[in-house]
């Protein structure tokens, strides 16, 4: 019964207080999540892009070494291979499963930091085919697969200041995540021999690539008109288009010729030669990987030989990958952001849980108080009647009564000051506990040790006990709740050290330490909760069983924590600061 209604209460929190302790977890939980997410994200990145690069690689050497032109649409097999490279300029970071598409996408793309350039290289250094920049697209003179003719404008070939922005403007879209470019071309000047053309008039389209809304394409476009004015226009043909109509059964009528524009693809020219003049080398095939990232490798440079028309030829491949761009860095913290939300909703279900369960159990503990106080001030009175009764009848009875008689009213007036001591104690314990406005400063605790012992002097030198005070250091506290303290743990010592035994204090600016003999070992596992008094040597009526629970209470007030242990007949009680 003692044990369930006087049970030693955990000092009373906040909510916010402990949900400040509890998001403890979330923020190590998070930071251990984007840590593994980063590693994740690096290694995914770079393992998918080159198995890209070494899938491309092979189908780059099959198409140089096997492959011929014979359909005659692209005019060569340069052009061919030209067109081919184009197509491994740009590649996956990330699979398609892990991307948001509302933060845009971060897979099927490159940064203009990352590098995929290829070339073919002959065994004079001579450049034959790369993978920069050109226009292709495909005309039409007829209903016949034979009427079909594909065109290219390289930038470097005709270097027109009009088509050079344009190439330009189309590679910044792609590395863009806003926004990227379509085409319609009106006319052009053709070379149908060399399979060459040079746009002169042209509808660029601006499309945000979070917005495909065809139907306004319209809004968006301007017009781009691009005039060859030098020499090098000859053998040239200005050709107009006609674009495909609807009818009303929605059916596709053309008229020819028509010109589809098909895309530019490849990269900056600047990029590729930058690429061949830093790192190719014509000593033969051979692998080269770096890494900019832990684990992981993000470029490799690859020289392999093939032969093109019977010659020995090299095949330069440099890949590198920038995983961090500005897509997978808004997703890397929509999912650290979204994990860490998580955690914290849970945190706080749990605390608002445990808070309304606190709440009720102060709620019982207050009126559990109020009515041991209540009940306690009640006893009082009757208790003094009773004993002023007692000590009346034993005063008028001392030499007429007999010795049994006398006996029970002197066991009356014992048990009246033990009750009495007991109320006073639990009145001390409740308003301990109670306290809440402290008056901190500089407290001597060597002094106060010293002082709070001066009052048992006597009695220690009754039993003939050895005491002890050792150390020196000041605290900061409310000096009156740490006498209190320090008062009831040298009481409880000078009540339960055996006889001629020793009492050791030792004390410093972080702990508060005493020390003394005892007839046996004792269980101290509940021994600072109200009323208990652990063995049966400490169950007469000369202790209350709160001294250490009114000790307790008047440490915790300042903030610090009072532990016991009792090993080898020695008890033991410290007060950490």
């Amino acid at each position: 019964m003692k044990k369930g209604l006087f049970k030693r209460r955990p000092k009373r929190t906040t909510l916010g207080k402990m949900f400040a302790k509890a998001m403890i977890l979330p923020v190590i939980l998070t930071v251990a999540f984007a840590a593994l997410l980063n590693l994740g994200i690096e290694y995914l990145a770079c393992e998918q892009a080159q198995k890209q690069q070494s899938r491309f690689e092979s189908q780059l050497i099959q198409s140089i070494q096997f492959n011929e032109e014979k359909s005659g649409k692209f005019g060569d097999k340069i052009n061919g291979i030209s067109m081919k490279m184009g197509f491994g300029t740009f590649y996956d970071v990330l699979y398609e499963e892990l991307t948001l598409p509302f933060i845009g996408g971060a897979s099927s793309m490159t940064d203009k930091n990352g590098i995929a350039v290829s070339a073919l290289i002959d065994s004079s250094g001579n450049v034959i085919a790369t993978n920069s920049a050109k226009m292709w697209c495909v005309v039409r003179f007829g209903d016949k697969p034979d009427d079909i003719c594909w065109l290219y404008c390289d930038p470097a070939e005709v270097n027109i200041p009009e088509v050079d922005k344009l190439v330009n403007d189309h590679i910044q879209g792609e590395y863009s995540d806003d926004h990227y470019y379509s085409y319609d071309i009106i006319s052009a000047y053709i070379n149908i021999d060399e399979h060459k053309m040079i746009p002169h008039e042209i509808k660029i389209y601006e499309i945000r690539k979070d917005e495909e809304d065809y139907e306004s394409l319209e809004e968006h476009f301007r017009n781009a008109e691009v005039i060859v004015i030098n020499a090098d226009a000859e053998g040239f043909e200005l050709m107009e288009f006609y674009a495909d109509k609807y009818s009303d059964t929605d059916i596709v009528k053309t008229e020819y010729p028509s010109c589809g524009f098909e895309n530019i693809w490849g990269v900056e020219k600047s990029k590729v030669d930058k690429e061949i003049n830093d790192n190719y080398n014509n000593h033969g095939e051979g692998y080269n990987y770096e890494s900019d990232y832990r684990f992981v490798v993000n470029e490799s440079i690859i020289h392999r030989n093939v032969f093109f028309n019977g010659e020995k030829c090299t095949l330069f491949m440099d890949y590198k990958v920038n995983v961090w761009t500005r897509s997978i860095i808004k997703m890397y913290i929509f999912f650290v952001t979204v994990f860490f939300l998580f955690l914290t909703f849970i945190a706080f279900l749990r605390c608002w849980s445990r808070n309304v369960k606190n709440k009720a159990q102060y709620a019982f503990e207050d009126y559990q108080r109020a009515l041991t106080n209540n009940l306690a001030h009640d006893l009082k009175t009757p208790l003094a009647v009773i004993g002023g009764y007692a000590e009346n009848l034993m005063e008028m009875r001392k030499d007429s009564g007999d010795a049994k008689e006398l006996q029970y009213l002197s066991s009356i007036m014992n048990n009246v000051s033990y009750t009495d001591d007991i109320i006073a104690k639990t009145l001390k314990l409740s308003e301990t506990e109670q306290k809440k406005k402290l008056n901190k400063k500089k407290v001597d605790i060597k002094a106060l040790a010293e002082k709070c012992a001066e009052k048992y002097k006597d009695a220690f030198e009754e039993r003939g006990i050895e005491i002890s005070i050792e150390g020196s250091g000041e605290v900061n506290a409310d000096e009156d709740s740490l006498s209190l303290a320090v008062d009831n743990l040298i009481s409880n010592a000078v009540k339960y050290t055996r006889n001629d035994g020793s009492v050791k204090i030792t004390v410093s600016k972080k702990e508060f330490v005493i020390e003394n003999d005892t007839a046996e070992d004792i269980d101290t596992k509940e021994l600072k909760m109200p009323f208990v008094k652990g063995d049966k040597a400490r169950s007469d009526k000369s202790s209350s069983g709160l001294g250490l629970s009114i000790a307790e209470a008047a440490a915790v007030q300042n903030g610090f924590a009072l532990k016991l242990s009792c090993k080898d007949k020695k008890f033991k009680a410290m007060i950490e600061m």
